[in-house]
């Protein structure tokens, strides 16, 4: 089966009632799938990179109550340090090797993402997450 929509599809069929719902509570931990990744310079060009380039698993997994970003299935795991609600998104920053900030949509559970190490540029990440 080389269709990777298909793959996606055999991969969300454990969770065919989260994913259908939308939305995100933030009250439960979220599995959030990585859609789209850009590199960006200090001057602002940005270009499509692949999560392999910045080092990025294709699926993590959000828990704010536990204040923890980790990698699906993985060892690697991230402790973030602030986590508030604004505007309908919920919102989680922290800092390992690099400054990052996540914006969650409560509303439709899209995700966006930024990364930075300083002024030498950023990675901007797209997803869509739902609740385990």
């Amino acid at each position: 089966m080389r269709n990777p929509i298909a793959w996606l599809a055999l991969l969300l069929l454990p969770f065919p009632v989260a994913a259908s719902a939308g939305g995100v509570s933030g009250s439960k931990p979220m599995l959030c799938a990585v859609t789209g990744a850009r590199d960006c310079a200090y001057d602002g060009d940005c270009v499509a990179t692949t999560l392999d380039e910045i080092n990025l698993p294709p699926f993590l997994v959000v828990d704010a109550k536990a204040k923890l970003v980790s990698e699906h299935r993985g060892e690697r795991k991230t402790p973030v340090q602030s986590v508030a609600e604004k505007d309908g998104n919920l919102v989680l920053q922290g800092f390992e090797d690099r400054a990052f900030s996540i914006a969650i949509s409560k509303e439709t559970g899209k995700l966006v993402a930024a990364s930075t190490g300083g002024p030498e540029g950023a990675f901007v990440i797209s997803g869509i997450c739902t609740e385990l």
